[in-house]
């Protein structure tokens, strides 16, 4: 049976009957991937602890002719500081979930496998706010969009394309972006300036840096809720992480 090794984040584990499970996991150079993990439920089991925990993971695969097998895990670089914040550790499963939901398997995509660990890296060095929503997980989820090909047009109207004024612009997450007074309709949401230049700053910043901007409360909030509509537009089902991540913020 041929095998390989590569690294990876676990993104999602499902439990099936007796001991086995199944790990979802967003590898270095294999994209997406579901791995069978035969006996990982009992507690002698040498590898479950290793793909418990959030971390980079070096994996050894058995390809199946219907899945492939978990050989061999090791855990390489855990993140063991989020583990002491529970709205650092609910944000860092909501946006492992939202990647899982928005991302096909087997598709290579380093961006993705890299900026899964740059959002990790951010999320841990972060200031702690408790009863606040970090601005790292809005940077992460915009710049996800962007990877994916589904980045919100900020620039200019979605719908005309002329420039957009300062007052008077909507959101239309369906649309893909930002409609300017003329073409906007009139019972869109409203978006604020502020709102727009911190999107903009969020898309080009790196994550490092994000978790030590200064933003107003006002605006930290508008943006998360328009990342949450964007999130749920790109989703058949609402993701269940959202309304995790905003009853903890």
């Amino acid at each position: 049976m041929p095998t390989y090794r590569d690294k990876g984040i676990v993104l999602r584990k499902r439990t099936l009957r007796d001991a086995d499970c199944h790990y979802t996991v967003f590898t270095e150079h294999h994209g997406k991937i579901v791995l069978l993990a035969k006996g990982s439920r009992r507690g002698k089991s040498k590898m479950s602890p290793h793909m418990g925990t959030l971390g980079v993971v070096d994996i050894m695969v058995a390809e199946g002719r219907v899945i492939d097998r978990l050989a061999g895990a090791a855990l390489i670089r855990p993140f063991a500081g989020l583990f002491g914040s529970l709205p650092k550790l609910t944000a860092a499963q909501g946006f492992l979930l939202a990647v899982d939901a928005l991302t096909r398997r087997d598709l290579p995509e380093e961006r993705i496998y890299r900026l899964l660990i740059s959002f990790l890296e951010a999320l841990e060095s972060a200031r702690e706010e408790e009863g606040t929503r970090t601005p790292v997980f809005d940077a992460a989820a915009i710049k996800l969009f962007e990877a994916l090909g589904l980045a919100m047009e900020l620039g200019c109207c979605v719908r005309c394309r002329q420039p957009l004024t300062r007052f008077g612009n909507a959101m239309n997450v369906v649309a893909g972006g930002i409609e300017c007074p003329s073409c906007r309709d009139p019972a869109a949401m409203d978006v604020s300036a502020e709102a727009v230049e911190t999107m903009r700053l969020l898309r080009r910043a790196d994550l490092s840096s994000v978790a030590g901007q200064a933003l107003a409360m006002r605006v930290r909030r508008e943006v998360g809720f328009i990342v949450d509509l964007a999130l749920s537009a790109h989703l058949e089902t609402r993701l269940p992480a959202l309304k995790y991540i905003q009853s903890v913020a």
